[in-house]
């Protein structure tokens, strides 16, 4: 009896936890935060025409994605789809946080 209790708690937790993980404004906080990364690399890359454009098109992307997040049919998205998409903003959070780590220096000289 006191399993079944628990395992059915267990359950409970695991899908709060994935609601809390997918709802649309903790979506919204991480489309934000790769956008804002987007454009540190894209002020650090001034001399490489291709990593500019690449951000530009992120930070595009993340703007788009942030309309389409403040929609009220984004809700009726699948957690597994939404789940998804959290993940993939994750990993290019990731992605960008490296980008902004190798950036070259701005100047040669030493500060």
């Amino acid at each position: 009896m006191f399993s079944w209790v628990k395992q059915r708690w267990t359950q409970y937790r695991e899908r709060q936890e994935i609601a809390k993980q997918t709802n649309p404004e903790a979506l919204m906080d991480l489309s934000r935060e790769v956008r804002a990364l987007a454009e540190v690399v894209n002020q650090f890359c001034v001399n490489e025409p291709k990593y500019r454009d690449r951000m530009r098109k992120v930070e595009y992307e993340m703007q788009l994605l942030e309309e389409i997040i403040e929609r009220p049919n984004f809700r009726l998205v699948s957690p597994e789809k939404r789940l998804q998409l959290r993940e993939n903003l994750i990993e290019s959070r990731e992605h960008l946080l490296e980008a902004v780590k190798e950036a070259p220096t701005a100047s040669t000289l030493p500060q």
